[in-house]
């Protein structure tokens, strides 16, 4: 009897962390503090109900261990960060990997992960239902660059291409043409939000995984029609006023001020290439353990701009902690590259793989260590590998069949 009331109770604080996990991810694309609050709660319901003893058995996985220098490298910066203030924000920002160890201590498996995924498209249909009349004028946008719920188009644009590819992965699973055409629409809508959004970090992104997207609508047909899909995709979102504008802007900017890019001068339309050029200065001259937490402020200082990030994960943990920072990094992307590539049959698998491989393409024009909103977007995508070989051994019996 004690042990019916004890899996009763288990099954019931389960199914609790999974009704918030599952509220945050169709919260995400609605800013920061609606899916920290929810996650929060999550995470309390997880200390409360005794899930928390389980973590010892997480952190022996060989999965985790690349996790573990993001945990202890920006404490350890601290000792020799010259912003201590700045410095002890960022390494605050470790609390946020907690998230991991609710989705890795959930019960998950696909068709779990199917209805979060619906909750995850209505939240970001949502936005782009917002974007659409705002951008038709029959509604003010909260903020005119970033259309939609206003949050910032670095954020909203990871969410958006995650969306697309796993609409794209389930419209090949599914034989029905009703749920096809409803994908289908989910997939343009979300390319619509991403094409009206000034992005060019979104617009590059996109044009690298629509092959992705493209085999997966095209998956019965040759490479040839996988190739002109995957073009055609590309030309839906150049047929965008705002792509062309932004692009054509870019351009100009590049062709008009090449000499002082190369010469590494502050020009605001171009601000990466000045902030890059003097992060990998930095980094050269502190190769080994790097300037410290929240450090970057102090030398750029001198150069007349203050930069609070490097706008790059990869630049960001090296000129933060060196080699060793680096190299965590990539350990990171490709264990999680890596793990998921094997179960992309699955939709878990697929939903770990896209995740990683669009947050690995934006890691390089932003810090998403550093945002809040895809570092827990990371971390919690990044916990689902905990459930690989559960979801594959259930999948086995019906692929052999």
């Amino acid at each position: 009897m004690q042990n019916l009331k004890q899996r009763l109770l288990n099954l019931k604080s389960d199914d609790l962390m999974f009704s918030f996990v599952v509220l945050t991810f169709f919260l995400l694309p609605m800013g920061t503090a609606p899916p920290l609050i929810s996650i929060g709660i999550a995470g309390l319901v997880w200390l409360i109900s005794g899930k928390a003893v389980h973590i010892k058995s997480i952190i022996r996985q060989p999965w985790f261990f690349p996790v573990i220098p993001f945990l202890i490298l920006p404490w350890i910066g601290l000792l020799y960060s010259q912003n201590l203030d700045l410095g002890m924000d960022y390494a605050l920002k470790t609390k946020y990997w907690v998230a991991l160890f609710i989705t890795a201590g959930l019960s998950l498996d696909e068709e779990r992960l199917y209805l979060l995924l619906k909750w995850f498209w209505a939240g970001l249909l949502m936005g782009a239902f917002l974007a659409f009349l705002q951008f038709v004028g029959l509604m003010v946008p909260v903020n005119e660059l970033n259309l939609g719920f206003g949050i910032v188009h670095t954020l909203v644009n990871m969410y958006l291409i995650t969306g697309i590819m796993m609409a794209s992965f389930y419209f090949k699973k599914t034989k029905r043409l009703k749920n096809k055409l409803v994908l289908l629409l989910l997939i343009f809508a979300f390319l619509f939000h991403l094409a009206v959004l000034r992005g060019k970090s979104g617009y590059l992104i996109f044009i690298v995984i629509s092959p992705f997207v493209a085999g997966n609508l095209m998956h019965r047909f040759s490479l040839k029609i996988k190739i002109m899909v995957s073009i055609f995709l590309v030309c839906c979102l150049m047929l965008s006023p705002v792509v062309r504008n932004v692009g054509k802007n870019a351009f100009v900017n590049l062709i008009e001020q090449k000499e002082n890019i190369l010469k590494g001068v502050y020009f605001y339309e171009i601000e990466r290439s000045f902030i890059f050029q003097e992060t990998i200065k930095i980094f050269i001259m502190h190769p080994f353990i790097g300037i410290g937490t929240g450090s970057l402020t102090e030398p750029t200082r001198a150069r007349g701009r203050e930069i609070i990030h490097p706008h790059n994960n990869f630049l960001y943990m090296g000129v933060s902690f060196g080699i060793f920072g680096l190299a965590a990094c990539f350990w990171f992307f490709w264990k999680m590259f890596k793990l998921s590539w094997r179960a992309r049959e699955t939709g878990l698998g697929y939903f770990v793989f896209s995740s990683c491989l669009v947050l690995f393409l934006g890691g390089m024009f932003d810090t998403q260590l550093l945002n809040t909103g895809t570092l827990l977007f990371l971390t919690m995508a990044y916990g689902m590998m905990n459930h690989f070989e559960g979801v594959e051994a259930r999948l086995k019996p019906t692929m052999q069949a």
